[in-house]
């Protein structure tokens, strides 16, 4: 019911933290989306990152991430609003005022709004951009890697349809998540109501590199075509799979298709996890494609489709956090990515390391 009457600042790491410390403090360091730009207009949102509840705004100086939390009396600021000019956000309980940068500007209730505002009445204030048609978000003060580098999302031109999926939620690491988009083993025998093929479960050894910022690996595969021309009834089409990955959960899945004639168009899936807890997962996923006659509703439906084939199994793993010991699970040669992906996570950004005692 009380809080001790010893003076504590307010932790960094959330209460009730469901992230080991020091995991959550390298996983602080990176850049998150929040909210796609367009759920952010006149009104601030509510979201989560890491155990942190926030509340994203939109201001005209620029878009804003804090601390859902009014410095003042501890009210959630995602249930206010913004002032006339859109230069505050203003808390509902007592109305105070703060800009983009979290600065107080105004305390309605001071009989003389001359007097200057005391520096203290200032919220907890995160790094924030937008880009890609997101907000992302970064806990720390300085990030330990740059945003992903997706040149055809902001210079496409008009050949190229861009595609906002719904955003998802799933109760599943992220990491999880993130190995499950980048399996390659699992399509033939999950999407058998999409893409999927079984009678070509082979994975060839295909290539993959890993640098500072992420992987990079190349496979062909044969994919069956369902959906798009019922028409045609279900007929095999040749595909490359190029994932461009960025640590330490965002894919750019470029799929080329092979034509009859044999030239190729082009899809792209950016899918970019969001660690709202160790077991919760937002997923942020944007669909760009070159195919001629496609449209945002068809590719919206394939892809949640695609979604809800996925989501049961990966909810399912145990345990549900990633061994980062790789003795800790059995691999086959098709693991490639994930086991990659594990060692880089460990050798890079020392995620998993044992907890100190004292």
């Amino acid at each position: 019911m009380y809080l001790s009457t010893d003076k504590k600042q307010l932790s960094e790491t959330p209460k009730d933290c469901t992230f080991p410390e020091g995991d959550w403090h390298v996983l602080a360091g990176f850049w998150h989306p929040v909210a796609f730009s367009s759920e952010v207009e006149d009104k601030p949102i509510k979201a989560k990152l890491l155990d942190v509840d926030l509340v994203v705004y939109r201001t005209v100086d620029g878009v804003a991430v804090a601390r859902d939390l009014c410095i003042h009396r501890g009210a959630a600021l995602s249930l206010g609003w913004m002032d006339d000019d859109c230069k505050n956000i203003v808390c509902p309980f007592h109305g105070l005022h703060y800009n983009k940068d979290g600065v107080c500007t105004k305390v309605p209730s001071m009989p003389d709004q001359s007097k200057p505002i005391p520096k203290v009445l200032r919220l907890i204030s995160y790094q924030a951009q937008e880009r890609y048609g997101l907000i992302w978000a970064c806990l720390k003060p300085e990030a330990l890697r740059p945003l992903p580098e997706w040149n055809l999302l902001e210079n496409g031109g008009d050949e190229w349809l861009t595609i906002e999926v719904p955003k998802g939620v799933w109760h599943a690491s992220t990491s999880r998540h993130v190995e499950n988009f980048n399996d390659l083993a699992h399509i033939s025998w999950v999407h058998m109501k999409t893409f999927g093929n079984r009678k070509r479960p082979e994975i060839p050894n295909y290539t993959l590199k890993v640098d500072d910022n992420g992987m990079l690996m190349e496979m062909p595969y044969i994919e069956v075509e369902r959906g798009y021309n019922d028409d045609l009834g279900e007929r095999e089409r040749e595909v490359m799979y190029s994932h461009k990955f960025t640590f330490p959960f965002a894919t750019d899945l470029h799929v080329d298709y092979k034509q009859d004639d044999g030239g190729f168009q082009t899809s792209h899936f950016y899918d970019i996890g969001t660690p709202v807890s160790a077991k919760e997962t937002a997923v942020f996923q944007i669909t760009q494609t070159n195919i001629p006659g496609a449209t945002k509703e068809d590719y919206i439906e394939y892809q949640i489709m695609t979604n809800e084939e996925d989501i049961p199994l990966v909810e399912s793993q145990k345990p549900e956090e990633v061994p980062l010991n790789i003795a800790e699970e059995l691999h086959i040669p098709a693991d490639k990515f994930s086991v990659q992906y594990r060692q880089a996570l460990v050798k890079l950004f020392n995620l998993g390391a044992p907890e100190m005692t004292r």
